[in-house]
Order: C-alpha cells, then structure tokens, then sequence
C-alpha cells in the first residue's frame, strides 16, 4: 500500500511539472504572440502611410503631365495664330459653305471598299516599336502608341501625315487604342499595368485605371463610353467607371487577355481572346463565362465585322478564323504560304464595308483576303520588319500599318 501511495505522489509531482512547463511555454508564446501582434500593427500603418504618400506622387506626377501637355497645348496654340496671321495676308476667294451644326461628325457608311495598291506615305511613328495605330471613328485622325510610352494623334495633312498632338502619361510602352463613338476622349492599354483616358479637346489625362498586377494589353470603352474594360496578363478582366473613377467588377478570367471586343451598345456583353487559345465570351451580370471557343494558337487579336454578326480572331498558329456569333462556330480560315504572326499583339481587323479581313505578317507584308472568295486577294510590300497592327480607314480607301521598327505607312489605291 505504501509502495502504491509513493507511486502515485510521484506521478502526481511529475504532472505538475509537466503543468508547471506547458504553462510557462503557454505565458513565452503569449508575449510573443503580443510582440508579433505589435509588429503587424507598425506594418500595416507604415503600409498605410506608403499608400498615401504614393497616392499623393501620383497625384502630383498627373499635375505635371497635365501642365506639360498644357504648355504643349499652348505652343500649339501659339504657332497656329503666327500661321493664320501670316495666311490672312493672302487674299484668296472663299466660296460660301453650308456647315452642319455640332462638332461631332458620324461615321462615314460604307458600300464598298477601295482595295489600296501603293504606299502614300511611309514615315517614323515613335521612337521605337509601335505597338498600336487605330483610326477615329470619322477617319479624319488617327492614333498610334509605342514602346516610347507616347500616344500621339497625327493628321493627314497634302497626302502625308503630322503630328498634332503628342499625349505622355504611360510609364511603359502603349499596347492598344480605343475612342469614344464622339470622339471626345481616348483610352490607351500600356505595359504599366494601367490604363488611362485622356481628353482630346483638350490633351489633358482625365483618368488613370490602375488595379491590375501584370501588363494590360487590351482595352476599350464599354456601352455610352462612360465605362472601361480592360484584359491584362493578371488573368483578369476589369470594368471601370469613369464618373466615380473605380473599378465596379473583376472578373477572373482563367489566363492572360490579348485582346477584347464589346459585342453591344449596352456594354453587357464582353468577348475576350486568351494565351491559353481560347476566345470567352460574358455577360457583365454574371461572373462566369456564357461559352468558350477553342483554337489552335494562342489568340493575339479580335475584331468585330460593321454588322457585329461576325467575330475575326488571330492567332499564333498563323491563321485568321472567322466565327459566325449567332452559332458560336468557325466558318471560315484565313492563311498564306508567306504570312507568319509576328508576336501576341498582332492585330488584324475588319474592312468597313465586312467583306474583307487585314493582317500583316512577321515578314513585313501585309495580307487582305476576301471573305466572300475565301481567297488572298492582295499583298502589299513595304515593311522591312514584322507588322504589328493594321487599321482600316472608316470610309473605305485607306489602310494603317506599323511595325516593331518605328515605321507606320498609310496605304491608299491612288
């Protein structure tokens, strides 16, 4: 009996050890836990006061820009009054005009398409490649972007074509253009992962869209032009609103976006092309994706036809296929024995009047097929490098083209 009382009162001083120890291990992670907890707390004010300190430099980075483009503006301006004074002591017959009240002129309507022939005018864009060139709705103007971070507006003024506005913001080259349908404002898609509007009455930057995490290579208003959406490498698709300047949706698309169409006014309906070949297709109500549609290649463009019944992809299996939207299928390819997709932004596009379909080639040629024929109907040879992106002119007779060499050249057939 003794034996078993010492056994216990043993067994018992050896578990109040044991309690003694965990308790005092319980008090050393109690203190560091309160010590890590501080540590945090310091973090995440010091985070704080970061984020408002980069906020403040990039509020005064935008003054800057804006002066800058003001002091452009101005100089502008200026050269513009000494021209016409110097004109107006000229005397010279003016004929009457009937002018159209309203600064926005609508789009040309296009029967028929004039297929150009020559180069009318061949000339340095950026300083660098060039990455984007898109016409305005009206094809009076046209914009290019580069990997010189500058979007410039440019003139075609006695058959060539000028510079008459340079607009600076991008931190990192421009990848894709966009305009309002009133050609108030302008959306530019850089590698910055940011995009950003600037106002072209005024040449002032107006927006700066930043939230994704990787390059965006993709953007255009959406529905009334108030809205953005933007496709990034992030994976990610993102809509913004310019009146309370945030993004209102991200959708989480499942690989990085090269390029996206808006298939309606409304702006509900979304179609974006993928590194992962696939092009999918949203709606803007709902967070997963209505249906997919699988290539050979991954998708480095997508262009809606003037009738938004037919959707042009581009991809890098050196081909061109048109989808019939109204039964989600492929009905037609577009390839050549010479024509070679030159990088993930190679952007082919639509003619005015939908009968045709443009592209240029990693061999510095440019490729019009005719969709009707299916067949290659002309190829036009200027370029001395890979063509990066076409554009084809709203009234029917002129093509853009530009390459990774600082070339963009206007093709016309007289």
């Amino acid at each position: 009996m003794k034996g078993a009382n010492k056994h216990l009162e043993a067994t018992i001083m050896e578990l109040e050890a044991t309690n003694q120890m965990l308790k005092d291990e319980q008090q050393a992670l109690q203190l560091a836990f309160m010590s890590l907890e501080g540590k945090f707390r310091k973090c995440q004010e010091e985070n704080n006061e970061l984020v408002m300190r980069w906020m403040e430099q990039k509020s005064v980075l935008a003054d800057k820009l804006n002066e800058e483009n003001d002091t452009m503006f101005r100089k502008r301006q200026a050269k513009m009054r000494k021209e016409l004074a110097e004109a107006a002591k000229e005397q010279v017959a003016i004929k009457p005009v009937i002018e159209r009240s309203g600064s926005f002129s609508p789009p040309p309507f296009c029967l028929s398409v004039n297929l150009p022939s020559k180069p009318q005018h061949k000339f340095d864009a950026h300083e660098g490649e060039v990455n984007a060139i898109q016409w305005t709705p009206s094809g009076r103007r046209f914009a290019t972007g580069g990997a010189d971070r500058k979007l410039k507006i440019w003139e075609i003024r006695n058959y060539k074509c000028e510079v008459s506005t340079t607009l600076m913001g991008s931190n990192a080259g421009v990848m894709s253009i966009d305009f309002d349908t009133e050609e108030n404002l302008i959306l530019a898609a850089s590698n910055d992962f940011a995009s950003r509007v600037w106002s072209l009455t005024d040449q002032r930057l107006r927006h700066t869209l930043t939230g994704h995490s990787g390059k965006v290579l993709a953007a255009k208003f959406l529905g009334d032009g108030s809205k953005v959406v933007s496709g990034s490498h992030d994976r990610t698709l993102k809509i913004w609103d310019l009146v309370s300047r945030a993004c209102i949706k991200t959708i989480f698309a499942g690989s990085s976006c090269n390029d996206l169409v808006t298939s309606d006014g409304m702006g509900s309906n979304i179609i974006s092309g993928h590194f992962d070949k696939r092009i999918r297709f949203w709606d803007t109500r709902s967070d997963s994706s209505t249906n997919e549609i699988s290539l050979q290649g991954r998708v480095t463009s997508l262009d809606l036809s003037p009738d938004h019944n037919y959707l042009l992809s581009c991809s890098r299996d050196d081909t061109l296929k048109l989808i019939d939207l109204r039964m989600n299928q492929v009905t037609g390819t577009f390839c050549a024995d010479n024509f070679h997709v030159g990088c993930d932004w190679s952007r082919a596009v639509f003619s005015p009047d939908g009968q045709y379909v443009v592209a240029g080639s990693a061999e510095g040629t440019v490729h019009i097929w005719n969709i009707g024929k299916n067949k290659l109907e002309k190829t036009l040879k200027e370029h001395n490098h890979a063509v990066v992106a076409c554009s084809w002119n709203p009234g029917g007779n002129q093509i853009l083209s530009c390459d990774k060499q600082k070339k963009a050249i206007l093709w016309s057939d007289f």
